[in-house]
């Protein structure tokens, strides 16, 4: 939060807060009758900064290494999923979600994203914003993927053999996907 007051706006939220259940927050009437309108407030932009494995930061934090697995990002995917669902719900039509993470695992990043499209049914679209933050390096995101857990690695949802409970179908890379 230290770095939100360079946007210097009297209209930012900053919340500690399970992101998943936020509540919907409702405006008082015009009227002055004291009551609450039935229509909430849906928000212009919405960063979901959601908890993820960090294993994009062990370069420069050594001692995420002592908590780091491979499974970390298939424990997270379901609450990643959760959060930027919910902030779908949260924002205005037109208006901006950014989902960001910490990490490379497609788990938590590529499959998150795909699965949130999806559900939109095309409510939602992925937007390329390079030409905005042009000195920003930066290179695409991954269309395939594999799914592994301490049983081994799956080739699509359903297939045979054992896997976690929370091995989920939105991990997967989408059908067609590029």
């Amino acid at each position: 939060t230290h770095q939100t007051k360079r946007s210097n706006s009297p209209a930012l939220i900053v919340t500690n807060h399970q992101a998943q259940k936020f509540p919907l927050l409702y405006p008082p009437k015009k009227d002055g009758s004291g009551g609450r309108s039935s229509k909430p407030y849906r928000f212009d932009r919405i960063l979901a900064d959601v908890p993820c494995s960090g294993d994009g930061t062990l370069r420069k934090s050594p001692d995420l290494w002592k908590k780091w697995s491979p499974a970390s990002g298939i424990d997270l995917h379901g609450l990643q999923l959760e959060i930027a669902t919910h902030a779908a719900r949260l924002l205005k039509v037109g208006g901006r979600l950014v989902y960001s993470t910490c990490s490379l695992n497609p788990m938590e990043d590529e499959s998150v994203v795909a699965a949130l499209l999806k559900r939109s049914k095309g409510s939602l679209q992925l937007v390329d914003v390079s030409g905005e933050l042009e000195g920003l390096k930066r290179r695409p995101g991954m269309y395939t993927w594999k799914v592994g857990d301490v049983f081994g690695w799956h080739d699509a949802p359903g297939s045979g053999g054992r896997r976690q409970r929370n091995v989920a179908d939105t991990m997967w890379p989408p059908d067609g996907a590029k």
